[in-house]
């Protein structure tokens, strides 16, 4: 009967431990997921709109794209903000030059360009790195999409026969034209879907690897103004997918303000702010867990403070991992805590002693910064890696519980779940002490 239960036990653990890892895959692929499926949900429908809906939709993205754009230059969030100028700049062309039919030269050379620029600035996007909208990599954007739209407009307007060329170039379409099936009314020239593909494909795997929020919509735009320009006879489409997109950007723009606020860039776990936010709301029965870990300063001062980063991270996710209902916050510097809802400290104890052991088991393997070779070459590599310049060091922590008593306020608790922390280091260390 002991077997069966370690076994189901050990089974619960993997699936939980899979079941986080998938969910922190598909995680950031949530806002992306949404517009895609939104988009193709919502297209049958525009042509059932009454005419009062349609021109609402229709003036739409442009007050979400502007929101976006204030909003992301004063979060700081430079990328979602140059999206939705290039989204704004999109759709202006599409309201402004391509209102005629597609049959006509000038026209369509306007949507040829419009079908490779606009997907190829949510690619250029989409690799910058994290800056104001107003700031050099903004201005380097500002710039390359200027190029764009001066050079379309020279050679569309003062070229005689560029238009033409660009109409024979449009005419070659990967998928026929004489059905009535979704998929054949394709109108992106066999080039731009070629590398509309290609493009994906890098970014696709590259926000597998990231796992990055922000990464994952602008992919998902791209797509998406690829989407709108492969099946522009189809009514309102622009109007809907460009709104889509915008919302999208100011959903994804809301919840990385809502990470910078509250989660630890460094371990990834909640904040100190998440944590008084949380006991705010926990009731009156809890325990809060305040966790040190020992002789910190002195190993930053030995190994430097990189290693050190890697000791909060190892240390950080171990206490991610507690059971019992416990949740892990990071409160600052070295220091951490545990909150357990509705749970009494007996029933608190055995959870964060399983994770106190499992921190001071945890094999860290140091490398001597002495020996360290400057170089960082294959061959000085090879040379440097002996076995006496590496060593495992021990991490401990030490953990401080209180319980909430009546009337007690969550700063008051605090207080007493720290004033037992010192009592734990007071004791020897790598211990628990109420």
């Amino acid at each position: 009967m002991q077997v069966t239960i370690s076994n189901l036990s050990y089974l619960f653990t993997t699936f939980t431990q899979w079941g986080q890892i998938f969910l922190g895959i598909l995680r950031p692929w949530f806002i992306a997921a949404c517009l895609l499926t939104a988009a193709l949900l919502l297209l049958p429908t525009m042509q059932s709109l009454e005419d009062s809906y349609q021109i609402l939709l229709r003036y739409l993205p442009y007050g979400l794209a502007v929101l976006v754009i204030l909003l992301g230059q004063q979060f700081v969030q430079g990328r979602i903000a140059m999206a939705a100028v290039n989204l704004l700049l999109g759709y202006g062309i599409i309201q402004s030059q391509l209102q005629a039919p597609l049959e006509q030269d000038q026209v369509r050379a306007y949507f040829t360009l419009l079908s490779l620029y606009w997907p190829l600035n949510f690619f250029i996007i989409y690799w910058l790195p994290e800056r104001k909208l107003i700031s050099p990599v903004g201005f380097t954007l500002a710039t390359i999409m200027s190029i764009e739209l001066l050079s379309g407009y020279i050679l569309v307007n003062y070229s005689d026969n560029y238009p033409q060329l660009l109409s024979q170039y449009l005419s070659l379409q990967p998928f026929g034209h004489n059905s009535d099936h979704f998929m054949n009314h394709w109108l992106l020239p066999l080039a731009s879907s070629l590398l509309l593909v290609v493009t994906t494909l890098i970014l696709f795997i590259h926000t597998l690897i990231k796992r990055d929020r922000s990464h994952s919509v602008l992919l998902a735009s791209m797509i998406t103004s690829a989407m709108i320009c492969a099946w522009f006879e189809q009514s309102g489409i622009s109007s809907l997918f460009t709104s889509l997109i915008a919302c999208a950007l100011l959903v994804t723009l809301l919840f990385n303000s809502h990470d910078l606020a509250f989660l630890d860039e460094l371990t990834g776990l909640p904040g100190r702010r998440a944590l008084m936010n949380e006991l705010k709301h926990c009731g009156k029965h809890y325990c809060v867990v305040m966790a040190d870990i020992d002789h910190f300063k002195q190993f930053n001062d030995t190994h430097g403070h990189d290693t050190g980063d890697d000791v909060l991270r190892i240390v950080a996710q171990e206490l991610a991992k507690v059971r019992g209902g416990g949740k892990a916050f990071r409160y600052g510097g070295e220091e951490f805590t545990l909150l357990f809802k509705r749970k009494a400290l007996a029933d608190a104890e055995p959870f964060i002693d399983s994770i106190r052991q499992s921190i001071a088991d945890y094999p860290l393997m140091i490398r001597d910064k002495q020996t360290r070779p400057k170089s960082l070459t294959k061959k000085s590599n090879k040379k440097s890696r002996k076995a006496e310049d590496i060593s495992q060091v021990q991490v401990t922590v030490s953990f401080g519980i209180a319980q909430r008593l009546a009337e007690q306020k969550p700063e008051e608790v605090m207080k007493c779940a720290d004033q037992a922390l010192y009592r734990a280091k007071e004791n020897g260390r790598n211990c628990i002490s109420r």
